[in-house]
């Protein structure tokens, strides 16, 4: 069972969040705190459009700019209020 405080999420036995955060895998150590999407990480960046949803003013559609993934079904439907800029939220 669990407290309903600070400490909820506080299994006994085990080491802090905080201790296990510095015992990171040798591989991470050296990697940089806030690493580049596609030098460090290796991701494929693509550039997708917002479109508001005519009959539905709460919803928006995302569509990637690439003919290849609109082929492959690629899209979002996604309430406004669940999308928010990223990089305003750090």
């Amino acid at each position: 069972m669990t407290e309903d405080n600070e400490n909820a999420d506080v299994r006994p036995n085990e080491p802090s969040s905080t201790s296990r955060r510095t015992e990171l895998p040798s591989e991470w150590r050296d990697e940089p705190v806030d690493p580049d999407l596609e030098e460090n990480l290796e991701y494929d960046l693509s550039q997708w459009e917002k479109i508001s949803v005519v009959d539905d003013s709460d919803r928006v559609i995302f569509l990637p700019e690439s003919e290849e993934q609109l082929k492959d079904d690629a899209f979002i439907v996604s309430a406004k209020s669940s999308v928010c800029d990223l990089a305003s939220r750090r």
